[in-house]
C-alpha cells in the first residue's frame, strides 16, 4: 500500500553538461576557499606567534587583519560547500553521491566534526582577538587547533578524491582510505594550500601596492606584508616537483590509462599550460626577490643570475613535445620523427631529462634566492615601503598564477578519469537512473567493455 503511494522519481531536467559545469564551477570555488582557509591557519598561527615573541607590530597587524580575513571568506567557502552537497550532489549526481556515502560513510562524518571543530576554533578568534590576547599563549594554541581541524578535513577528502581515481574494494576500508595515490595527493595538497595562502597574501599586497598607498607606514607595512607572502608561497612550492613527479608516477603505476591522457593524450595540453604556470610561479616569485633588493638600493649579481637561470628553466619546460594536441595525432600524421626531418616532435620538450632538468632548476635556484634574500632580511639591509610597480607586478603575477595552476590541476585531476566518476566502476552518465538493483552481489555486470558499474545497495563499507 505505502509503496503504491510512494512518489515515483524522475531525472531532473538539467543534462549532464550542465551539472557538470555546475558542479565544476562551484567546486572549484569551494577548492579555493578551503585551500585559502587551510594554509592561512598555519600562516596566522606562526605570524602570531611571531608577534608575541619578536614583540612585531608587523606581525601582530597583520594576524588581526589575516583573522578577520579568513573568517569572512570561511562563511562563504563552508556555503559553497553545503550548496554543493545538498542541492548539486543530491539532486544531480545521486547515484554518484549515495554510492560515496555508503563506501566512505567513516571519513566523511569524521569529516564533517572536524568541520564543526573548525568553526568552533576560528569565530571565537574571529570575535574574540582583543580578548584572548590577555593570554597570548591560549589564542596561539586555539590556531594551532585551528589548522589541525582543516589539516584533518583536508585529509580525509584526499582520501574521497584520490579513491575516485585508484578505487579499491568497496568491503576493505583501510584500503579504501590509504589507496595508492590518497599520501601523495595529501603531500601535494597541503603543501600547495599554503604556498596558495601565501600567494593570496602577496596578491592582496600587490593590488595595494598599485594604487599607490601614499602614507608611509601604511606603504611600508603593505610593503613587508607582500614580501612576506611570497616568503610563504616560493618555499612551500619548492617542494612542489618532487611531490607532483611522485604522484604522477603512483598514477602512472595505478591508473595507467589516467597517466597517459594527462601526460600524451587530450589533456596533455592542458598539462604543458600547467608546468607553464609553475615557471611563471617561480620565475616571477625569483624575480621579485632581486628588484625588492635592488629597490632599497643594494645589487645583488646572485639574485640576477638566479632570475636569469629561472628564466631558461621557465623556457625549457614550456616547450610542447610535439607540434600536435597529442601523441595519438603525431602517429595519425605518420610523422613521429624530429622537425628537423619534417615531422612533429620537439626533442628537447620531452619530459625525460629535459623538463625533469628544468624542474631540478627551479627547486635549488629557488632555494638559493629565498636564502639570499633573507640574508638581506636579516640583516636590515632592506627598507619598507621601497617597493615599486615591478615589484607589485610581480606580486600579483604569482598571486594569480597559483590561482590558476589549482583550477587547472584540478580540471586535469578530475578529467583524467572520463568516462568514469570513480575508475573502471562508475561512469558519468549513470547519475539519475533510479531503477533498483535486479540482482545481489558485490557489483552489477557493466556492458561488454567489461565495467563493473557499482550500485549502493551492493557496497559494503
Amino acid at each position: 500500500m505505502l509503496g503504491a503511494l510512494a512518489p515515483q522519481l524522475t531525472p531532473v531536467p538539467i543534462s549532464t553538461g550542465v551539472a557538470t559545469i555546475l558542479v565544476a564551477v562551484i567546486m572549484t570555488m569551494h577548492v579555493q576557499f578551503a585551500a585559502w582557509q587551510q594554509g592561512g591557519y598555519i600562516i596566522l598561527a606562526v605570524s602570531d606567534f611571531m608577534g608575541w615573541k619578536r614583540k612585531s607590530e608587523h606581525h601582530d597587524r597583520f594576524s588581526r587583519g589575516l583573522v578577520t580575513m579568513l573568517g569572512a571568506s570561511f562563511a562563504l567557502g563552508g556555503s559553497l560547500a553545503i550548496f554543493a552537497v545538498v542541492i548539486l550532489f543530491t539532486g544531480l549526481w545521486s547515484h554518484f553521491w549515495v554510492t560515496l556515502l555508503r563506501v566512505l560513510f567513516w571519513p566523511l562524518l569524521a569529516e564533517a566534526a572536524a568541520f564543526v571543530g573548525e568553526i568552533a576554533c576560528l569565530y571565537p578568534l574571529y570575535a574574540r582577538w582583543e580578548q584572548l590576547g590577555r593570554v597570548r599563549g591560549l589564542r596561539v594554541g586555539l590556531e594551532v587547533l585551528l589548522f589541525v581541524n582543516a589539516s584533518i578535513q583536508m585529509l580525509l577528502i584526499n582520501m574521497v578524491a584520490s579513491y575516485m581515481l585508484t578505487p579499491r574494494p568497496a568491503f576493505n576500508l583501510p584500503l579504501i582510505m590509504f589507496n595508492p595515490t590518497m599520501i601523495p595527493l595529501e603531500i601535494h595538497r597541503f603543501v600547495g594550500n599554503i604556498a596558495f595562502a601565501g600567494a593570496i597574501i602577496a596578491l592582496v599586497a600587490g593590488i595595494r601596492l598599485l594604487r599607490r598607498a601614499k602614507a608611509p607606514q601604511l606603504r611600508a607595512y603593505v610593503d613587508w606584508m607582500g614580501q612576506y607572502g611570497l616568503v610563504w608561497a616560493i618555499g612551500f612550492t619548492i617542494a612542489q616537483p618532487l611531490v607532483g613527479w611522485e604522484y604522477a608516477k603512483e598514477i602512472q603505476l595505478h591508473a595507467y590509462a589516467s597517466w597517459y591522457d594527462m601526460m600524451l593524450g587530450g589533456l596533455s595540453v592542458a598539462f604543458l599550460f600547467q608546468v607553464f604556470l609553475l615557471g611563471l610561479i617561480f620565475t616571477g616569485g625569483i624575480f621579485y626577490l632581486w628588484r625588492r633588493v635592488r629597490a632599497s638600493g643594494f645589487r645583488s649579481p646572485a639574485l640576477a643570475v638566479c632570475t636569469a637561470l629561472s628564466f631558461l628553466a621557465w623556457l625549457l619546460i614550456s616547450t610542447p613535445s610535439s607540434l600536435a594536441w597529442s601523441y595519438e595525432s603525431v602517429f595519425a600524421a605518420n610523422a613521429n620523427v624530429p622537425i628537423w626531418q619534417g615531422g612533429l616532435l620537439i626533442p628537447w620538450g620531452a619530459m625525460i631529462p629535459w623538463k625533469l632538468t628544468a624542474l631540478v632548476t627551479f627547486t635549488g635556484v629557488a632555494i638559493v634566492a629565498i636564502t639570499l634574500y633573507l640574508k638581506h632580511v636579516s640583516r636590515g639591509r632592506l627598507h619598507w615601503g621601497d617597493a615599486g610597480k615591478s615589484q607589485a607586478v610581480a606580486l600579483i603575477a604569482v598571486g594569480v598564477s597559483i590561482s590558476l595552476i589549482m583550477a587547472l590541476m584540478g580540471y586535469i585531476r578530475e578529467n583524467s578519469r572520463g568516462p568514469f566518476l570513480i575508475t573502471n566502476h562508475m561512469l558519468i552518465n549513470q547519475q539519475q537512473d533510479f531503477t533498483p538493483p535486479s540482482a545481489s552481489g558485490p557489483a552489477l555486470n557493466g556492458p561488454a567493455s567489461g565495467v563493473s558499474i557499482i550500485m549502493p545497495s551492493d557496497l559494503h563499507p
